[in-house]
């Protein structure tokens, strides 16, 4: 059982049953349910009816309906969902926007789980309710929002997903229903999506009406900006597409002075397009920001042994790995770098640590054959 379905059938005690007598009927205009049909009420209904004495003298339709409604946003495979509905659907063919507008009053009265409930057992009557949906959405979220006060992030995370999936699925039955947009432009900004949300949100501009959200949304785009170019620079790095991923990054650079990460990745930017001067300069002064990440130190010292800086590479080198001594791509191109000054017994330490760390790196096995045939023609 997933974590929403356990959180929602764990309400159970919300709902009570109760059994017509044998052969007894009760007659919903066209539609008839037999006494094999366990009958649901609301525990908090049946129990002020039993108080009252009403309960033998006669059996409610309405409490049947909102048991039904409770049951089914609860338990989203009950056993008898199918005559469930009929009953509903007999009762009400208008019955969606009862189950919505009750559901709303419920929120409005701060019942929230009872608001949950409701809009759930809306999306189980129909899946393409997209007002439920919407709603069912929301109360997710606030259930993440909960957990996550709580402490429990781990929870909170699963219900954000779903709420997010359920936002997502509105546009596949309804592409222009405008709020959809505009809440998964938030999300997408949670899980740090920028893109997404920009493209979300821009969506919602061209749909939405209200012109405070509108405003809203102008403003939030403005605040991701400097996100968006980030993100579609990583696009561009990670597709080799240097000279358009150096576009993004040199103008976050000159106007994040701060952000290390900048200048580290417009050192890649710079190094995949062979310009290892220029990737020297910037890897520098992401060392001097925040020294403390060791793939800095492995790609400056790549550069400065490209351009025959090896001593200086052999320092670099060093120092990462005095901050990540587990890291075997350094240990290896410090090895390899031993190497070139002809240093064989530091050169082999260097390489055979990082084949011990990584024995199915390729590129360290094959250098540890050729030491190996090296160390044999010396002897």
């Amino acid at each position: 059982m997933s974590v929403i379905d356990d959180y929602f059938i764990k309400k159970s005690d919300k709902v009570s049953f109760i059994e017509l007598r044998k052969g007894s009927i009760i007659e919903i205009n066209d539609y008839i349910i037999k006494d094999n049909i366990p009958l649901p009420m609301a525990t908090g209904t049946l129990v002020k009816e039993i108080k009252n004495g009403n309960i033998d003298e006669e059996f409610k339709l309405a409490y049947l309906i909102e048991g039904i409604i409770y049951i089914l946003g609860i338990d989203y495979d009950f056993k008898f969902k199918e005559e469930y509905k009929k009953i509903l659907y007999s009762y009400d063919p208008k019955i969606e926007s009862y189950i919505f507008y009750k559901g709303l009053k419920h929120i409005e009265n701060k019942n929230y789980d009872d608001g949950a409930i409701f809009f759930r057992a809306l999306t189980n009557i129909n899946n393409r309710n997209v007002n439920g949906i919407f709603n069912y959405a929301l109360s997710l979220e606030n259930i993440s929002k909960d957990f996550i006060n709580r402490g429990d992030e781990a929870k909170g995370k699963i219900f954000l997903i779903e709420s997010t999936n359920q936002l997502e699925s509105i546009l596949d039955i309804e592409s222009d229903f405008s709020l959809a947009y505009y809440k998964l432009g938030y999300h997408y900004k949670y899980y740090e999506q920028f893109l997404k949300a920009k493209l979300i949100w821009e969506k919602y501009l061209k749909l939405g009406d209200e012109e405070e959200r509108l405003q809203e949304v102008r403003e939030q785009l403005g605040l991701i900006t400097d996100d968006v170019d980030f993100e579609v620079g990583l696009n561009h790095l990670s597709n080799g597409e240097y000279e358009l991923a150096l576009e993004k990054f040199t103008r976050l650079a000159s106007k994040h002075e701060e952000w290390w990460n900048i200048f580290y990745l417009t050192g890649l930017a710079y190094k995949g397009l062979g310009e290892y001067e220029n990737a020297i300069e910037f890897f520098y002064e992401a060392i001097e920001l925040d020294g403390k990440n060791v793939d800095v130190y492995n790609e400056l010292g790549i550069c400065l042994f490209g351009t025959g800086n090896i001593n200086e590479a052999i320092k670099i080198f060093s120092e990462g790995i005095d901050l990540d001594d587990s890291d075997y791509k350094i240990i290896f191109n410090r090895g390899m770098a031993f190497l070139q000054l002809g240093l064989i017994e530091k050169a082999t330490e260097d390489i055979g640590t990082a084949y011990r760390l990584n024995p199915d790196d390729i590129a360290v096995k094959n250098q540890m054959k050729e030491l190996e045939k090296v160390k044999k023609n010396i002897e």
